[in-house]
């Protein structure tokens, strides 16, 4: 995503939906933190990425439990696991994290397992 001038986003905000306008503020927040845009990580990488919690679901992988979440940057998607875990405490839908490891992808998707992370809190600026 490129960055836009004040111009075109007052003029965009006449038009785009909440959802978009709401990708574009997690986009500016992530870039202003300094943190990867998902869109951009590649397999391999060591980064640092700020999201919402869009879901969270509990996954049995081979009789073990694993804590999966997703969470968007207003570029992409990215997979979370917590392998051996039902729950962490604080992540669910709507919390706003920065999470910290080396990127792999699953079934195509980039994935973290068992980060280094960060609650920021439930609301987005």
């Amino acid at each position: 995503m490129k960055k836009q001038s004040k111009f075109q986003t007052w003029l965009k905000s006449f038009y785009a939906s909440d959802e978009e306008l709401a990708a574009y503020e997690l986009f500016e927040h992530s870039s202003n933190r300094g943190s990867t845009l998902i869109e951009e990580i590649e397999r391999g990488e060591t980064i640092q990425v700020t999201g919402v919690v869009k879901t969270a679901t509990i996954r049995p992988v081979n009789q073990v439990p694993a804590y999966e979440v997703e969470i968007f940057d207003g570029s992409g998607s990215l997979i979370i696991i917590w392998q051996g875990r039902k729950h962490v405490a604080g992540i669910e839908p709507g919390t706003r994290l920065e999470v910290e490891g080396r990127i792999t992808f699953l079934s195509g998707k980039p994935c973290l397992h068992n980060p280094v992370y960060k609650i920021l809190s439930n609301e987005v600026d």
